[in-house]
C-alpha cells in the first residue's frame, strides 16, 4: 500500500497585491488650477468678511434706522469747533444716485453742560469762513475711535461779533439744551459742520455723533455674500476636481 502524498490537497500560496500603475504627476495645467483656486478662496474670504462686517452695521443701526459712529468728544476753550470738507463734489445727475447711496445724514450734537444751550450748524464753507474770520476756534484736524480722540488745528482770534443763531446763511441749524440734531441729504460742494455755545461763548464741550440712514448697505452686504460664495465654490472646485482627476488617472 502506498503512503500518501504529502501535498494532496494543498491550499494553493496567497496571490500578492495587484501591481500598482505609478501616479501621474500633476502636470503644469493642474498646478495653475490649483494655484488659481487657492487665490479665488483667498479673494472669497475677504469678500464674506467684509460682508460680515457689513451685516454687523446694518444690525447696528437705531431705532430711527442710522448707522452711527462716535460720540466723540469736542472739548475746546476756543468759540467754536468746525468740522470741514462735509459733502461730495460731484455734480449732475450723479450726484442724485451719490444721494441714493448715502441718504440722510444725520448729525447731533450734546452739550456737557445740561443748563447751556449749544448751536449746531450746517453751512457752505465760504460763509462759515466769513463768519468765523478774525474769531478764534479750532478746526478738527482727525478724529480717531479706537481710542476717541480729536486732533485739532487752531485759529488765534477773539470773540465773534453775533451769535450763531442770528445768522442767516445756515443750511441746517439748530440750538438749545440737551441733543440737538440736524438732518440733511448729502450734497456737492464745500460744507462745514460748526459747533458753537449759543450765547457765542468761549468754552465749547459738547459730544458729536453722526449718523447715515445708508441705503447702499443692505445691497452691498448681499452683494459681497453673494460674490465671496461664488467664488469661494469656483476656487474649491479648481483645486478639487485636478487632484481627482489625477487619482483617477485621467
Amino acid at each position: 500500500m502506498s503512503e500518501p502524498s504529502l501535498h494532496a490537497g494543498a491550499a494553493p500560496a496567497p496571490a500578492g497585491p495587484p501591481p500598482t500603475s505609478p501616479r501621474r504627476p500633476l502636470g503644469a495645467g493642474r498646478i495653475v488650477a490649483i494655484v488659481a483656486g487657492a487665490i479665488l478662496c483667498l479673494i472669497a474670504l475677504v469678500l464674506l468678511l467684509g460682508g460680515a462686517a457689513l451685516a454687523a452695521a446694518g444690525h447696528s443701526r437705531d431705532a430711527a434706522g442710522f448707522v452711527t459712529s462716535g460720540p466723540a468728544p469736542v472739548d475746546s476753550d476756543a468759540y467754536a469747533v468746525v468740522v470741514p470738507g462735509v459733502g461730495v463734489q460731484i455734480r449732475g445727475p450723479d450726484q442724485a444716485y451719490a444721494r441714493g447711496l448715502l441718504g440722510t445724514v444725520r448729525i447731533r450734537a450734546t452739550g456737557d453742560d445740561a443748563d447751556k444751550a449749544v448751536f449746531l450748524g450746517l453751512a457752505r464753507t465760504q460763509d462759515v469762513d466769513a463768519y468765523l474770520r478774525g474769531v478764534g476756534y479750532d478746526a478738527v484736524r482727525d478724529l480717531d475711535v479706537d481710542p476717541v480722540r480729536t486732533d485739532y488745528t487752531n485759529h488765534a482770534g477773539g470773540a465773534p461779533t453775533g451769535s450763531p443763531g442770528e445768522q442767516t446763511f445756515w443750511e441746517r441749524s439748530d440750538s438749545g439744551t440737551g441733543t440737538r440734531t440736524i438732518e440733511w441729504q448729502v450734497a456737492t460742494g464745500d460744507w462745514t459742520v460748526l459747533v458753537m455755545n449759543a450765547d457765542g461763548s468761549a468754552g465749547v464741550h459738547a459730544d458729536v455723533d453722526v449718523g447715515g440712514a445708508l441705503p447702499v448697505l443692505r445691497g452691498a452686504t448681499i452683494g459681497l455674500f453673494v460674490g465671496g460664495g461664488v467664488l469661494l465654490i469656483g476656487g474649491v472646485l479648481l483645486i478639487v476636481l485636478p487632484l481627482v482627476t489625477r487619482r483617477e488617472g485621467r
